[in-house]
């Protein structure tokens, strides 16, 4: 059953950034660091629309979903605005008791990130990083940023994941490669204490 007659988000383009949109409902943000493209397609009972500084999300009729899709929308064009204008940072730091862990981070031209010696292991293990992330990595910590927040999010949960230890016991081995700190430019977002 229909609760709303219409729905209408509007969120205002920060200054600097220029967006557009296509028939298709592919949006393009273009700012300092860089310039993203999201395919939104999907959301056909959504009108979405440029006007002046503001983007415009308007449904007539909205079921649960929709009403929910059309939050979901805005808040992943405002982490575009916020990405291409600051930047996102995941910083990650290398966790071992014995066998020190080593990153190495992806080649030019290459996607896959490699975890050496993890529990003194000899085989490499080999997991990837995802669209347009630069990483950086030393003795002690591992660095992600990007421009859009679901690749370095993503990246940082690849590495992550990869190194998760199975058939042990958790409490005793604790070693792996853990997101600590996330920051939007020099602003901190959430921090283990």
């Amino acid at each position: 059953m229909v609760k709303y007659v219409r729905i209408d988000e509007e969120l205002e383009i920060p200054k600097g950034i220029v967006c557009k949109i296509n028939e298709k409902k592919i949006i393009s943000v273009k700012g300092k660091l860089g310039e993203m493209t999201k395919d939104f397609g999907h959301a056909r009972k959504i009108d979405i629309q440029i006007v002046g500084n503001k983007v415009l999300l308007h449904a007539d009729f909205p079921r649960k979903n929709i009403v929910a899709l059309t939050s979901t929308l805005k808040n992943i064009l405002n982490n575009m605005f916020l990405g291409v204008d600051k930047g996102y940072e995941y910083r990650m730091k290398i966790v071992y008791s014995h066998f020190p862990i080593t990153l190495e981070p992806p080649k030019k031209g290459s996607d896959v990130i490699l975890i050496k010696n993890f529990l003194g292991e000899r085989a490499p293990r080999i997991t990837h990083s995802i669209g347009d992330v630069k990483i950086k990595a030393n003795k002690e910590e591992v660095i992600v940023s990007g421009t859009d927040k679901e690749l370095v999010g993503q990246t940082c949960a690849n590495i992550q994941k990869r190194c998760r230890i199975k058939n042990k016991d958790k409490r005793v081995f604790q070693d792996g490669i853990y997101v600590y700190e996330k920051l939007l430019g020099d602003k901190q977002l959430w921090v283990i204490k």
